[in-house]
C-alpha cells in the first residue's frame, strides 16, 4: 500500500512595514506575509498548523518572524 503524504506552504503578503533589518541594519521598509503550513494527506490539505507573520528584508533576503503585539502594532 502506497501513502503519499507531506507539507504544503501557502503565503499571503499583506503589504509594506517600517522595520529596521536584524542582520543587516538596513532601515527601510520591509515586505509582511501571513506563512501558513498544512500537512496533506493524498495531496489533500488535511491538518492546518498555525499560520505565522514574517518580514522579508528586500536588502539581504533574512525572514524574522513577527510576534502578534508587533503586528498590532505596526497597524496589520
Amino acid at each position: 500500500m502506497l501513502v503519499i503524504v507531506g507539507l504544503s506552504r501557502r503565503e499571503w503578503p499583506l503589504g509594506l512595514v517600517p522595520l529596521a533589518c536584524g542582520r543587516c541594519g538596513h532601515p527601510g521598509p520591509q515586505s509582511l506575509v501571513r506563512r501558513r503550513n498544512r500537512f496533506t494527506l493524498f495531496f489533500v490539505p488535511v491538518l492546518p498548523f498555525p499560520s505565522r507573520l514574517e518580514a522579508r528584508c528586500p536588502s539581504c533576503g533574512t525572514e524574522r518572524r513577527v510576534d502578534a503585539d508587533e503586528a498590532r502594532r505596526l497597524g496589520v
